[in-house]
């Protein structure tokens, strides 16, 4: 995602990862901002394990500065079926393709998954509300939140409104063409962003590789 001038980041304190596979996002982020607090969610098991390995990994200070959930956030709190690559299976996807939700076929259209298996495997997770988390963790304001969460971002904004009127920057995906089955898609994300006082920044959108996605940021308007 390339940087825009217009982002202010500036006295970043507070950074939430969501979706973080292997914690790598976490520890550029605990680099670049040195004196930031950071949390990292991920429902995975084994991703977990691994966010966990990286983290022990660290020296004391940064880890310090980071903890790991292993949660799905969601717009509410109940167990849900989660659907995790199965990484038993040779195929051109990782463990960063799991999700909410199932695939729906249309990535064999695509020239370079074509009749690649895409396999997944249904596990059970627990889910919860950002807004949830953050009463429970005394967190009431946030600078930096990442979503990477294979097409359910809208549900984690729907879950999280209370905090989102105390947070700057949201980088996130956006779904464009719905590869998933219930896949969220930019449209109904800028709807409820714009609705709660950010703006998108265009220069900052661009493709996450194919036309089915891309990255992009919202900033609170006030914030710009």
């Amino acid at each position: 995602m390339r940087p825009s001038k217009k982002i202010a980041l500036d006295n970043i304190r507070r950074v939430l990862d969501i979706g973080s596979c292997n914690l790598g996002q976490t520890i550029e982020f605990s680099r670049i901002f040195p004196h930031a607090e950071i949390d990292a969610f991920e429902p995975v098991p084994e991703s977990y394990q691994l966010c966990k390995e990286h983290h022990n990994a660290l020296p004391p200070q940064q880890k310090g500065r980071i903890r790991i959930h292993n949660i799905a956030l969601n717009n509410r709190k109940e167990q849900v079926p989660f659907f995790a690559v199965d990484m038993s299976v040779k195929q051109k996807i990782d463990a960063g393709f799991s999700s909410l939700f199932k695939f729906n076929g249309e990535l064999r259209k695509n020239s370079y998954y074509g009749d690649d298996l895409l396999a997944q495997k249904e596990i059970t997770v627990q889910a919860d509300t950002l807004d949830n988390w953050s009463k429970e963790n005394n967190v009431s304001e946030v600078d930096i939140m990442w979503v990477d969460v294979q097409g359910a971002e809208l549900l984690v904004f729907e879950g999280a409104q209370e905090l989102l009127k105390k947070t700057r920057i949201i980088m996130t995906e956006v779904g464009l063409k719905p590869y998933y089955e219930g896949h969220t898609l930019k449209a109904d994300i800028d709807k409820l962003l714009l609705g709660l006082g950010f703006k998108e920044l265009d220069d900052c959108f661009e493709l996450n590789g194919f036309d089915y996605e891309a990255n992009t940021v919202y900033v609170k308007e006030s914030k710009v």
